[in-house]
Order: C-alpha cells, then structure tokens, then sequence
C-alpha cells in the first residue's frame, strides 16, 4: 500500500508541475464565478405572454399567406388573474388578440384561418396556449362578441383554472447575469435554468473540455515512466512492471477525481447558495465523469506502451474517444429506428409522449417511415446489424453521457418538466450492462499493456 501510494503521489506531482492544471483550475473559478453572479427573478403571465405574442407576430411575418393577410400582430390584454400574489394558485382570463391593418385586411384574415389548427383560428389558440403555457389547466378559448371588437381586430377570449405548478420554484423567471445583466425572453422555471447550466455548461462543454485536458496532461505519465532508465529504476526495486503501470494509471485517474471535485463542488454551492436548491444527484458527476476518463485513459495507456510517445497516446485517445461516442450515437439511432417500424407495424400513431402539439408543425410530419430508407439518408439499412453488433463490445460512453444528463435532470426538475425535457421514456440500458462492459474494456487494454511491458526489453 505505502509503495502504491509512493507512485500516486508522483504521478500528481507530475501533473501539478505542469501549466494546464493551473489553466484549467482558473478556469473552473471563472465559471464558478460567473454562475454566483446570476439571479432570477419571477415573471408575472403579462409579460410571458407578451414574450409568446412577440415571437408569434415575428415568425408569421415570415410565413407565406400572412403577408397577405395584413402580416398580424398578435398581442395579449386584459390579463386578469384570481389570485396574483400566489401566481401558481390563480385562475386566469385574458383576452387574445390579432390586429390587422384594416376590417377589409381582418376579413381577408378570418378567410385563411378557417382551417382548424392555424394560429389564427380558435382551435389554433387553444394549441398555442396550451403548447406556451403547459402548466395551464382547464384552457378554454371563445370567440369575443362582434360587436366588442375593433373592426380590424379578431378577438378571443381565453380562460384557464389552475395550474400545474406546486411552488415558485416551477414558476417561470427570467436570469440576470453578472449581478446586473437581465436576459430577456429567456423564460424558465429556476429548476430548468439549474438544469440547463448543469447539463450543457458544466456537464456538456466543462465536462469535455475537463476530460480533453485531462488526456493531455496525462498521456505524458507512462512515455515519461517508461523512458530510458527510468523503469528500470522504478523495477529494481520489490515491485513489477505490472504493478508500476497499474500504480501510474490510477495516478492519473486520481489526477482527474480531485479536479472534477473541486469544479463540482465549486459550481453546486454556488448554485445551491444563489437559488436555494440543493441537487444532490450534480455530484454523482464526480464518480461518473472519472470513470468515463478511466474508460479514455486506458486507451492512452495502451498506446503509450505500445508507441512510447506522448503524441502518439493523445491522438490514438482522442480518436477512440470519437469513435466511442459515433458507434453509441448510430446504435441509438437504430434502435429508436426500430421502435418506430415496430410500432409503424401495429398500427400505432405517432409517439407524442414527449412532445407537446406544435401548430406551426407542417403537413404530414408524421407520414410513415419507410423501412428501406436510410438512416439520416447516410446510414444504409445493411449497415444497422453491423452497428448493433460494433456497439455491443465497445464503452457506452455516450449513453454514459446520457445517463448523466438523465440523472442530473432527476435531481432538479418536476415529472412534468422531466417530460417536457425528453425525459418521459425509461432508458434503454442500465447502469450495470454500461459499467460492466466499459470495465471489460478498461480490463483488456491494461491487461494488453501490461502483458506488453513485461515481454518487452528496456
């Protein structure tokens, strides 16, 4: 054990000496810094309906036929709510309004809206509330008197009762940045916004960027070990050339578990003090971001042996690493291609389980799949079974990665965010069979090392 812990403690002296980690420390502080500095602050329905009219009046400038039709502006007014101090306990009622450059425009407009489901129309309305304001419950839309209404404006009023939401934390708010900066039209609840930095800031982008530093840094420990002298030094004392490639590869694991602890912890209390929400499953990040390094590191590990040069190890990790994540990424593209035939052949429509109904959508998005065609037009047909196969015997690092964003999303957002966020199907593998055959390949490249170092003179 004390030998063990002799060759960990070089190993991080190795790394610590080098320039990259003082790189990448800063900049885990910045990032540190920069999520303390954010702020939320609740958005009353007014203004998240203004958001949702704005975008509307922007996109269908843009849409054949509107122009026709006076391009409409749509907006939201007499906005009453039963209970606004509590906003997730109110019923609301307010007026939808499209406004039209003229009555003869407005005629031409209630023309072309009389297809169900255009934004225009009253069934339109309901989609579009419904699809903005998910957490309203009860929506109903009526057609305004005539009489009550300009004569260039088509009116609509829209009652719902009650909500979806249990407390402020699922209530929609909208970010300040760097104590001052507020991100307007940005609208999600403070569980979605901890979400969203922990997955694509922290997870996604800090993640990648902390493993590929990581593989530089330390695809210099085995060639440097391995160099003229050195391993022999190193063996003359009681102790294997096994052993000492084992002790140099958990140094470097070791390396990568207290970086991605301090980062982690860094952005969790600054998270947790800012918005009051403690996530306790973000640091299951530390022990899964390690052992997907563990998983690149044996690859670096191997071909360091095997070449002796630094260069070398980082390449080879750096395209394994890419070919990991395209075999994971075009398996699960077979398979949902295949859940989509399977459930084509029974007759079954199209899975909306995770998507809400879009009325901008175009005409026959849910045509059927032909079975023949290509994956993404780039993957033929034949080449599935091959797929299938190449991903059964390599690490699941993207489902890893998966599984990652999954876990972390359990931790901050409701069932029904968790549905709106893909989240409603269960996943496809479990923990064991990723862990398991991630481990049967680390245990097959250390071994090859390993088996390489001790028929291998000097």
């Amino acid at each position: 054990m004390m030998r063990l812990i002799a060759f960990l403690r070089d190993s991080a002296r190795e790394a610590v000496s080098g320039w990259m980690l003082q790189v990448m420390l800063g900049l885990a502080a910045l990032v540190v810094l920069f999520i303390a500095s954010i702020s939320l602050r609740p958005v009353p329905v007014e203004e998240q309906l203004g958001v949702m009219t704005n975008a509307m009046t922007q996109q269908t400038r843009f849409r054949p036929g509107y122009a026709e039709m006076g391009s409409p502006v749509f907006s939201a007014r007499n906005v009453r709510a039963t209970n606004p101090g509590v906003p997730w306990q109110s019923d609301y009622a307010f007026d939808f309004v499209i406004g039209t450059a003229s009555p003869e425009a407005r005629a031409k407009f209630k023309e072309g809206v009389r297809a169900a489901g255009t934004p225009g129309s009253r069934s339109g309305v309901v989609l579009l509330v419904k699809s903005a304001f998910s957490y309203l419950e009860n929506v109903e839309v009526q057609s305004a008197a005539a009489g009550e209404a300009d004569p260039s404006e088509v009116v609509y009023t829209v009652t719902s009762r009650g909500t979806s939401i249990k407390d402020t934390t699922e209530w929609r708010h909208v970010p300040s940045v760097l104590f001052a900066y507020e991100l307007p039209g940005l609208l999600m609840s403070p569980h979605e916004y901890i979400y969203l930095i922990e997955k694509y800031l922290i997870n996604g982008a800090g993640a990648w960027l902390l493993l590929a530093v990581s593989v530089v840094v330390t695809a210099g420990f085995v060639p440097n070990m391995l160099g003229k002298g050195t391993i022999d030094l190193l063996v003359s004392k009681p102790v294997s050339k096994p052993f000492v490639l084992v002790s140099k590869y958990l140094g470097g694991l070791t390396f990568v578990l207290v970086i991605t602890t301090l980062a982690a912890l860094g952005v969790w209390a600054a998270l947790g003090l800012r918005t009051g929400l403690w996530s306790p499953n973000f640091l299951l990040t530390i022990p899964i971001l390690t052992f997907y390094f563990a998983v690149l590191y044996a690859v670096s590990t191997l071909a360091a042996v095997l070449t002796r040069n630094s260069l070398v190890a980082i390449l080879a990790t750096l395209a394994a690493w890419a070919v990991f994540w395209a075999v994971g990424k075009l398996n699960d593209g077979v398979q949902s291609r295949y859940d989509a035939e399977a459930k084509q052949a029974q007759g079954a429509a199209a899975d909306d389980d995770d998507e809400e109904a879009n009325p901008f959508a175009p005409k026959g998005a849910k045509a059927g799949i032909d079975p023949d065609a290509p994956l993404w037009r780039v993957v033929p047909k034949w080449a599935f079974p091959v797929v299938r196969a190449v991903h059964t015997v390599t690490p699941r690092t993207y489902q890893i990665d998966e599984r990652l964003a999954r876990t972390i999303a359990a931790g901050v957002l409701s069932p029904r965010e968790m549905k709106e966020s893909g989240y409603g199907k269960p996943p496809r593998e479990t923990w064991p069979e990723m862990i398991g055959v991630s481990l049967a390949f680390i245990a097959l490249c250390l071994t090859l090392a390993c088996a390489r170092m001790v028929t291998r003179d000097g």
